[in-house]
């Protein structure tokens, strides 16, 4: 993917300065257009270059300002402005405040230079980068649903990717979510794009190869993991989840880690790990959050078993008659259960975090005992009824 950022390497725009919107230069570049006329909405689907030539500011309603501000709304990438008599003269400072503030790189260039070379070198440098692009999704969806890979055809297909696939190799996953307020909105591709070039970026400067791809509203990293330290790759999440933090607030965001792998038959079963990271953080309607499969602790267990009629039945000897009783009287003695079992039996931290009374806490617990037949001071049992909990929200 063509960035913002890489118009610099471009001899055509040698005499070009950036004025505003230094945060924003990672953003994807799609296309470039030209507009002939102030309405940007029919002709924008997101991720132009905006070059604002004299056409479109020689029009007598033409205001820069409210024209840059209709762009940024589109998800365009950024503009290019042409300076000079009969162009736009000059920058207000409150342009250049809006472009900083929403992250919109702004450039500037004489008037004199042909737009005709511009477009023709961009339009070369995005195909090459989108030819790329196009083999790095070949390779990752070959890995992931091929039977049968070989060394050499893994080798022939990287050698244009700076991949390398010596050593060991771990698969990531992260998936993106909107709020229910804003579903209907939909995924925008775009966003997508810029986050996929962050994350290449953030693993580029750590020096650490990678391939990425994504699909449906998910992104699929592939990483040569040979000399990465495990506190390294959670401080490089830590930075990533940041950054959509601060750009997309609108997203949240679940990454999922399989394991390292040096066998290539076992390379898949990596992917099918990060997965099943985003799966558990599903399941638990948990937000921004880092899931390593080595560290699912039980949950790697309950992923693993290929009968699950062992955890129904564990559920059901533990908690039947409890999960009965909530069902026939609409009680939620369940929950106040888990919560005193992650409260290390502390009755008073148990009842803050359900906001009820410490009395109302130990008569329910007195009722569960009871409808147990369980002493709830016995260490086995509380390890037991723990264990039938988590199962139990693993299954639901």
């Amino acid at each position: 993917m063509f960035q913002c950022k890489d118009l610099f390497n471009l001899s055509s725009l040698s005499n070009m300065k950036l004025l505003a919107g230094e945060k924003g230069l990672n953003k994807v570049i799609r296309w470039s257009y030209k507009p002939e006329s102030i309405n940007l909405d029919k002709w924008v689907h997101g991720g132009e270059l905006l070059i604002i030539s004299k056409t479109v500011s020689n029009n007598p309603n033409f205001n820069l300002e409210a024209f840059l501000r209709k762009a940024i709304s589109l998800n365009m990438s950024g503009a290019l402005i042409l300076i000079g008599p009969q162009y736009v003269r000059g920058i207000p400072q409150e342009v250049i405040e809006l472009c900083d503030g929403k992250h919109f790189p702004l450039f500037v260039i004489s008037w004199d230079t042909p737009l005709v070379d511009i477009f023709e070198e961009l339009g070369h440098a995005i195909a090459n980068i989108n030819s790329l692009n196009n083999k790095n999704k070949d390779l990752l969806f070959s890995i992931i649903f091929s039977e049968k890979l070989s060394p050499s055809y893994l080798q022939d297909q990287s050698q244009d990717l700076n991949f390398s696939f010596k050593g060991a190799v771990q698969f990531i996953e992260i998936s993106f979510k909107l709020p229910k307020e804003e579903e209907a909105l939909g995924f925008n591709i775009i966003y997508k794009e810029n986050i996929s070039h962050y994350i290449q970026n953030v693993f580029k400067k750590a020096q650490i190869p990678m391939l990425i791809s994504g699909y449906s509203k998910n992104l699929v990293g592939l990483l040569n993991s040979t000399d990465i330290q495990h506190e390294q790759l959670k401080e490089l999440f830590a930075n990533i989840l940041e950054y959509i933090k601060e750009n997309y607030p609108f997203y949240s965001i679940n990454i999922g880690v399989g394991t390292k792998q040096e066998d290539i038959g076992k390379y898949r079963l990596s992917y099918e790990q990060a997965s099943k990271c985003i799966n558990h953080a599903t399941k638990h309607q948990l937000q921004n959050t880092v899931h390593f499969y080595e560290e699912l602790g039980l949950y790697q267990l309950f992923y693993d078993m290929n009968n699950k009629h062992l955890l129904e039945d564990f559920v059901e000897v533990n908690l039947g008659k409890l999960l009965a009783y909530d069902d026939k009287y609409n009680a939620n003695l369940v929950k106040t259960l888990d919560v005193y079992l992650h409260k290390n039996g502390n009755l008073l931290q148990t009842a803050e975090a359900l906001f009820t009374h410490r009395n109302t806490i130990k008569y329910r617990l007195q009722r569960i005992a009871q409808i147990l037949d369980k002493d709830l001071e016995d260490a086995f049992t509380r390890l037991n009824l723990f264990n039938a909990i988590v199962m139990l929200k693993f299954l639901q």
